[in-house]
């Protein structure tokens, strides 16, 4: 009895009510008769004595009822602790080789499929996503939300990764440090893949040498292959330029599942491969999170000792009906709900697995899954509200999620730090507080470039005012200019045609006196006629000359013209072009793409830039 508790002890409290209600009812069994008691004897009346046992009855029946609630423990009792939820990461090939044809429409639309169907029988515990190429990269750490999951393999593809190549050995490794880092000693890697070549399989033999990593192979595609048809409708070809054909070779996978205890199958139309993998994988390797060695100790309420002796003593009272009045009066009643048999966090629960967030929020008394079903809901300040008070790991990490989704990065980082304060080992926490130090980083760059292009965006736009003027200005000046230009080239055409006409009719008198002097002196006007002629031609020369001058400047007065005109345009559209380039809130929108490709090539990226440069692979290609 050294270890005797209450697991209620608020329940005492009902004590203090009696103290108060016994006095009075015993008080009030003095004055019970209708009669006074000097006028009944007078009259030879005499009264019933009323019953005093009633009221220690009562005193009695409420004392043990109170200590019964209360929870009296005297004796404990151990269970023993097994977790059935297990970890496992699904890595994803996405080399060239993944387009080929062999199956319709091509092996990576067909791998896609199955890794969605996959994903709903993994019930419990935590997945994980990994792709590879030339290297691995981590798509999405562990988490036990498989709808993030189901949303990033569609977009998955060999266009968004850095290199290509094809590196299985890098996408294991990629999955062993997943599990390593959040702790789990034994795991399921589940390979969706083409085929490997004799070194990627040594290398990944090597690795899964001397662990508890239990590797599963769905091989997608066919043993005859296919060539490899891009996107672009051409087909791969290697370095000596011949037309690539992948086939999976089942040789070196077999090694690698035999190793590891795991299943290899081969992508079928129907669903056998899925459920196959799905019932070896689902639930941990035996003895996998089995600690035999730890125990819950949880206390027993032996209170339910004392209805007992409660019941017994109630069925005196159903004579006079007391029992069913306090059962009316003082029985707790719970609300009602639509279904009579699940309580209201049962019905949020129900609410949140339909994903009606919202309805779910409402539903639950929980104020942990309140705030997630908020925070699911998009709900992000109510969910902030919600969270804050709550010290447990999971609700502050939700808060952290509350607060990057509501663009308060540096409460998210506070938020991180204190879940990695307490587990270091938190995978989700050290991934997204490195996410959000980037977002603020990238915040405040942006807010400084805003803050030092807005005081100039200002003074160029007031500059650029009385340039404008000026500018049109200037320009009309010189489109006077050239129409006085045109003018005077005009008149000058015109003197020159009148020249010309003149200088035709001294010709014509000439060589008519020529004539008649020819006549007379034949052999002297010889010379003189050549020298006419020579002359004539010169004139003509001379004439065409000009008139190509002429054109010439026309020709340069229109492209002019056109000149001016273009930058009369480009001078109205600079106000506009500063007034966005310096606009902040026109850079963030153009900076945010709605592409989810491209925002897991971007994290695809940083992690290779993270990395030093892969060894070039068998097939580069």
């Amino acid at each position: 009895m050294a270890d005797f508790t209450f697991l209620h002890p608020l329940w005492l409290i009902a004590i203090l009510p009696l103290s108060l209600l016994l006095p009075w009812l015993k008080g009030k069994q003095h004055n019970h008769g209708l009669i006074a008691p000097h006028l009944a004897e007078k009259l030879g009346l005499g009264q019933q004595q009323a019953s005093t046992g009633f009221v220690p009855m009562l005193g009695f029946c409420w004392l043990l009822t109170v200590i019964a609630l209360a929870g009296p423990s005297w004796e404990k009792t151990s269970l023993p602790a097994y977790s059935i939820s297990g970890a496992r990461v699904l890595v994803m090939d996405m080399s060239r080789s993944m387009y080929a044809t062999d199956i319709t429409p091509n092996r990576l639309t067909q791998a896609r499929y199955k890794a969605l169907d996959i994903l709903p029988g993994w019930k419990e515990g935590s997945t994980g996503l990994v792709t590879y190429a030339a290297d691995g990269y981590v798509v999405s750490p562990l988490t036990q939300d498989s709808n993030t999951l189901s949303s990033l393999i569609p977009h998955l593809s060999p266009e968004i990764m850095p290199l290509q190549g094809s590196n299985a050995a890098a996408g294991i490794e990629e999955a062993i440090n997943l599990l390593k880092q959040a702790g789990h000693r034994q795991g399921d890697i589940i390979l969706v893949t083409d085929g490997l070549s004799d070194k990627e399989s040594s290398s990944t033999s090597a690795l899964l040498a001397d662990t508890r990593y239990r590797l599963s192979i769905l091989a997608v595609g066919t043993r005859q292959g296919a060539p490899v048809r891009m996107p672009d409708g051409r087909l791969l070809t290697n370095s000596q330029g011949e037309t690539v054909v992948a086939k999976v070779e089942l040789n070196t996978l077999l090694p690698l599942v035999k190793q590891t205890g795991g299943q290899l199958q081969l992508s079928q139309v129907t669903n056998r491969d899925v459920d196959s993998l799905v019932a070896a994988t689902a639930k941990p390797k035996e003895n996998a999170n089995k600690e035999k060695e730890k125990e819950l100790v949880e206390r027993v309420n032996n209170g339910f000792w004392l209805l007992i002796p409660l019941i017994v003593l109630s069925l005196f009272g159903f004579r006079r009906g007391i029992v069913i009045a306090a059962m009316l009066v003082f029985m707790p009643v719970d609300h009602a709900f639509a279904s009579p048999w699940k309580n209201q966090d049962q019905l949020g629960y129900d609410a949140f697995h339909q994903e009606n967030y919202e309805s779910a929020a409402e539903q639950f008394s929980s104020p942990q899954w309140k705030g997630v079903a908020q925070y699911k809901a998009g709900n992000y300040q109510q969910a902030i509200e919600t969270l804050k008070p709550l010290g447990d790991l999971t609700s502050r990490y939700n808060l952290g999620n509350a607060y990057a989704r509501s663009g308060e990065f540096e409460k998210a980082i506070d938020s991180y730090q204190s879940v990695l304060n307490e587990d270091n080992q938190h995978a989700d926490a050290k991934k997204n507080i490195e996410l959000v130090k980037l977002a603020l980083e990238q915040q405040q760059s942006e807010e400084n470039k805003s803050d030092s292009q807005d005081p100039s965006s200002d003074d160029q736009q007031k500059s650029q005012q009385p340039q404008n003027q000026q500018n049109q200005q200037n320009q009309q000046n010189e489109q006077n200019e050239q129409n006085e230009q045109n003018e005077d080239d005009n008149e000058a055409q015109e003197s020159q045609e009148a020249d010309e006409s003149e200088q035709a009719n001294e010709q014509q008198s000439q060589t008519d006196q020529n004539a008649q002097k020819q006549s007379e002196q034949q052999p002297a006007s010889q010379p003189q006629g050549k020298s006419q002629k020579d002359d004539q031609k010169d004139d003509k020369q001379q004439d065409e000359a000009q008139q190509i001058k002429a054109g010439q400047a026309q020709e340069d007065v229109q492209d002019n013209e056109k000149k001016q005109q273009a930058k009369q345009s480009v001078s109205r559209q600079q106000p506009h072009d500063a007034l966005s380039a310096s606009d902040p809130v026109l850079k963030k929108l153009e900076q945010v793409p709605d592409d989810t490709s491209a925002l897991i090539r971007a994290q695809l990226m940083l992690q290779a830039r993270q990395k030093q440069a892969p060894q070039v692979t068998e097939n580069s290609w």
